[in-house]
């Protein structure tokens, strides 16, 4: 079984991997679950995860069991981050042997995952995690140089919050993708709060965020169940990462579609149904490639009634309606997963290389009027670096839709083979 560890940085990181530790318990992961923050010396490190002690009072006990192994307070200013990246980073660079010896003791191996959660609208986790990622894989002797396997999971703030929290979005996704002229993780799932809102139909409900990091901890255990469960075609974690390394597009999103009906619905349907559910805004038919889990109850595998080969043909069929191209995109794989004691099918659909023009056209004018009024001082985000997270986001995205654009031209051009004109 591949193994899982999870570094979730900055409160709302912390909730979520905390969450999802307390609800799934997975085996795949046991406790392998790292708080990170810049919580000051004089406020409990738990502040974060209060609300969820008072919704549920067992969790409390839970946590003081994992705290003094799986909480790490790091950096030195005495107001934590203050919603500033620039900050966040520093803090992470200049107590990063702390933040590693707690990376250490999660005993990950070089074939094993490491799953870092940041909310991209603040500072501690934003800051920190791209500069933790691009540390633990490119520097020699931190222990981790070998591992390929750092996958990162960026919530982006809500359409109603302040400039301020869409310009740190901007440079979190971009640092995520490229670090220092690199790749750097080598998967960035990007998860949008408003979204996720309008897809459960959320209507300013007080436990608003609780449903909201329930939702994305579904993705996370969907995303991490092949590593687990019974399954006739594994994704294993290198599927999920090198062919999108190599054509240099590591972005995907989660679309979802939870307790369907087997006795009712064709696999058609659900995946239908999932693709209607994206979790970052986007354009449809603009993907460039799919990894499809279908999870679905022993018994219908066991009695032959859902198997590998027809969810491979009816993915096949679906990537031909809504990926790029008309064919089927560049990359897919599906796998289906047996769970025992299961009754209805959960499909998670992990869409990628998708345009990122709706996603920028939702950052763009806050991102902008922030930036336009930023000024020189103690703690101030340098412009050349902010000028550098452009450029590298810029390239970025313009080498995706540079294949998206090249997939939908469909060419053929076979006069390469020595066929003359064609």
């Amino acid at each position: 079984m591949t193994r899982w560890g999870i570094v979730a940085s900055g409160q709302g990181a912390n909730r979520i991997g905390f969450l999802y530790y307390a609800r799934y318990r997975n085996p795949a992961i046991e406790d392998r679950v790292l708080l990170l923050n810049t919580t000051p010396a004089d406020v409990k490190p738990e502040k974060p995860l209060e609300k969820l002690f008072e919704a549920d009072p067992e969790l409390r006990e839970l946590y003081d069991s994992i705290k003094r192994r799986r909480v790490c307070i790091f950096g030195r200013a005495p107001s934590g981050a203050g919603n500033n990246w620039a900050v966040g980073e520093r803090e992470a660079m200049d107590d990063f042997h702390t933040i590693r010896r707690y990376i250490a003791s999660l005993n990950l191996r070089p074939q094993d995952v490491l799953l870092g959660i940041a909310t991209l609208g603040g500072g501690t986790g934003n800051g920190s995690l791209p500069y933790i990622i691009h540390r633990m894989r490119t520097e020699p002797g931190v222990g981790m140089e070998r591992m390929n396997n750092f996958l990162a999971l960026g919530i982006l703030p809500y359409d109603f919050e302040a400039p301020q929290r869409h310009f740190n979005a901007v440079c979190g996704l971009s640092r995520l993708l490229r670090y220092a002229g690199r790749q750097n993780a080598a998967l960035v799932i990007l998860v949008d709060n408003s979204q996720v809102e309008r897809v459960l139909g959320l209507g300013g409900e007080e436990d608003r965020y609780m449903r909201i990091n329930s939702e994305i901890i579904r993705c996370i255990h969907m995303l991490i169940a092949p590593s687990v469960y019974t399954s006739s075609a594994t994704i294993d974690i290198a599927d999920y990462y090198q062919l999108p390394s190599n054509l240099g597009i590591t972005h995907f999103t989660p679309c979802m579609s939870w307790g369907n009906d087997p006795e009712v619905m064709s696999i058609e349907a659900m995946l239908e149904n999932a693709s209607a559910n994206p979790l970052v805004p986007l354009e449809k038919g603009r993907a460039l490639m799919a990894y499809v889990i279908l999870a679905v109850p022993e018994s219908t595998v066991l009695e032959g009634r859902v198997t590998q080969e027809m969810l491979e043909e009816e993915v096949r069929s679906w990537a031909e309606r809504h990926l790029a191209g008309g064919g089927g995109g560049l990359v897919r794989y599906a796998s289906l997963v047996a769970v025992p004691e299961k009754r209805d099918v959960d499909v998670l659909i992990l869409l990628g290389g998708f345009s990122l023009r709706k996603l920028m056209e939702k950052l763009d004018d806050k991102y902008h009027k922030f930036k336009e009024c930023l000024t020189p001082g103690e703690g101030a985000i340098e412009q050349g670096k902010v000028e550098e997270v452009e450029k590298e986001l810029r390239r970025y995205i313009a080498e995706t839709e540079r294949r998206i654009e090249a997939l939908e031209r469909q060419e053929t051009r076979l006069e390469r083979w020595g066929f003359g004109d064609v």
